[in-house]
């Protein structure tokens, strides 16, 4: 691919029923003043507990829990645990979830802190940069964050590492960044369109199936 930040999406996935007081503050870190007190968590408690006590260790540095944190590509690992409730992951139907998207040339221009990383950030092998260091892009495998076999196997055993490389933004994100929501079916698209156009926005509303674990 070529890397110029036009042509990197980056993704983040939240349960629905968030998406009402997404409209209304932006994606909020959670130390935030405007952090949601109804904020429906998804995913792996124990990982999200663990990440808020670390350290960023890039500039501008800080604790994790003061960024917002998305995926560069679709279909992570996360959302597998999510969609099965492999591994003891507390269990939701697909079309509860739904993508947030925003572009890293979006985010630039919003003038927004942000970090990256080459892979999963809890894993100590993995490298941060800082938002001075674009040329660093390079360093992501562009090619295994788009993947949809993603789990290791004896021929690579750092894939699934290596196909969550993250995009960390300092505070929040505001609406106005939210270049579109994915969903995973039509019931879900009449819920978020109808709830965007309560708030008098024009967001995008995709179905995109190949997002999701389809074939489950």
């Amino acid at each position: 691919m070529t890397l110029t930040p036009d042509k990197i999406w980056i993704y983040r996935i939240t349960h629905i029923d968030n998406l009402k007081h997404i409209l209304t503050h932006g994606l909020v870190s959670s130390p935030s003043s405007n952090a949601d007190p109804d904020f429906v968590k998804i995913g792996d408690n124990t990982l999200i507990d663990f990440r808020e006590d670390l350290k960023v260790p890039v500039k501008p540095g800080g604790q994790f829990s003061e960024y917002v944190p998305f995926y560069f590509g679709p279909r992570s690992p996360m959302l597998f645990q999510i969609a099965t409730g492999f591994d003891g992951i507390q269990q939701f139907p697909q079309e509860k979830i739904i993508y947030i998207v925003s572009r890293m040339d979006i985010i630039q221009k919003e003038g927004l802190v942000f970090v990256f990383t080459d892979g999963h950030a809890r894993a100590t092998i993995t490298t941060f940069f800082s938002m001075d260091e674009l040329d660093k892009l390079i360093e992501i495998d562009w090619a295994t964050v788009y993947t949809e076999l993603w789990k290791n196997d004896e021929s690579d055993k750092d894939r699934q590492r290596r196909k969550q490389a993250e995009c960390l933004i300092k505070d929040y994100l505001p609406v106005n960044c939210i270049e579109r929501i994915l969903i995973y079916n039509e019931e879900a698209q009449k819920k978020v369109v109808t709830l965007s156009s309560e708030f008098g926005l024009t967001i995008p509303v995709q179905i995109k199936k190949k997002a999701y674990y389809d074939n489950l």
